[in-house]
């Protein structure tokens, strides 16, 4: 079986970012058809801040994810003025209840060590609704490929995955750093992968029923005793296919 390693990215499009400065902060757009933007800031001091502000809509996703050569912070701040946010990394993962223009601040972190240098910021937006997923058979045309350009070209199939998963979506996401060959066991689609160099340690399974789009997941990790959980909407409906894939 091939494996190809390689950071995973959810996003049906990922754009780089103009350097447009408004007022002080960053203004990130997103082109046509795209679900994901990157923009790039630099931090001088404990005591520096760099906004940048978007817009999005009541209803959608958003993800929020900080990455910096020191330890950051991220805070979301909603059209209304309300904040959330926390330490850099994943620093939020919900829906939005609000429509307008919000504002991410970075800041290095003042639990940590001080810094100078530069950080990414990752925003992943995806409508909650009026966008049309793949239907049930269009996921079969994925066999054969890598789990990348699945959820790639099926943001519907995220939304849905934060949903089953909620705060085990992360864990989901870093077991497919190692993927494999999406795969067809009867009406089920598997998708498979793992942490790299970790694979039968670290891993993670999704299970798509081709007969109605519904996805069900097993993540098998040392945190869950290096056995697999399973994550299912209905647990009286864990696909066979499923339970031989954790078996392999």
């Amino acid at each position: 079986m091939r494996h190809r390693v390689g950071a995973l990215c959810f996003s049906a499009l990922l754009i780089a970012l103009s350097p447009f400065a408004i007022s002080g902060q960053t203004r990130i757009y997103f082109t046509r058809g795209a679900t994901q933007a990157a923009a790039r800031g630099y931090l001088r001091g404990i005591r520096d801040e760099v906004n940048f502000v978007l817009r999005a809509k009541a209803g959608q996703h958003m993800r929020v994810e900080i990455n910096g050569r020191g330890a950051t912070r991220g805070v979301v701040i909603f059209p209304s003025g309300k904040q959330d946010g926390g330490p850099g990394g994943l620093v939020f993962d919900d829906n939005l209840d609000e429509t307008g223009d919000y504002r991410i601040r970075v800041t290095e972190s003042s639990m940590a060590n001080a810094w100078r240098g530069s950080f990414t910021v990752k925003i992943d937006i995806v409508s909650r609704s009026g966008e049309a997923g793949a239907s049930s058979a269009d996921y079969a045309r994925y066999v054969g490929k890598y789990p990348n350009e699945l959820f790639r070209s099926e943001p519907k199939l995220k939304v849905r995955l934060r949903e089953l998963l909620g705060g085990a979506y992360a864990a989901f996401t870093n077991r497919l750093q190692t993927e494999m060959p999406i795969e067809r066991d009867g009406d089920v689609l598997i998708v498979r992968g793992c942490m790299a160099h970790q694979c039968t340690i670290e891993e993670a399974i999704l299970a798509i029923d081709l007969n109605d789009s519904r996805p069900t997941v097993a993540i098998k990790s040392t945190q869950y005793g290096g056995g697999f959980k399973v994550f299912a909407e209905d647990k009286d409906r864990v696909p066979e296919a499923l339970r031989r894939a954790m078996q392999r």
